[in-house]
C-alpha cells in the first residue's frame, strides 16, 4: 500500500508543477479535450492525505447526485469504500 501512495503522490507533484503537459497527456486516454483538463486540473488540490469524514461526506453528495440523475445505476453508501491504512 505505501508503494501505492507514493506512486500517486509523485504523480501528483508531476500533475501540480506542469499542468499544461499533464492536460495534453491525459487527453488522449480520457476523450476529454486538453483545454478543458488543463481548466479541471488548475481548479484541483493535490496531495495524498487520510479521508476525513468531511470528504466522505462531500463524496457521498456527489454520489447521490449522480445516482439522481441516473449516472449510477444504485445508491451507494461512500463510508463503504472507504478503507483505512495504517501510516
Amino acid at each position: 500500500m505505501r508503494a501505492i501512495i507514493a506512486a500517486l503522490d509523485e504523480v501528483n507533484r508531476w500533475v501540480s508543477a506542469d499542468i499544461p503537459r499533464a492536460a495534453t497527456t491525459l487527453a488522449p486516454e480520457t476523450g476529454i479535450p486538453s483545454p478543458i483538463l488543463e481548466v479541471a486540473l488548475r481548479r484541483q488540490s493535490f496531495g495524498i492525505s487520510p479521508l476525513g469524514e468531511q470528504v466522505i461526506a462531500e463524496q457521498q453528495r456527489v454520489a447521490d447526485v449522480f445516482h439522481g440523475l441516473g449516472l449510477l445505476p444504485r445508491a451507494i453508501r461512500v463510508a463503504d469504500a472507504v478503507r483505512s491504512v495504517a501510516a
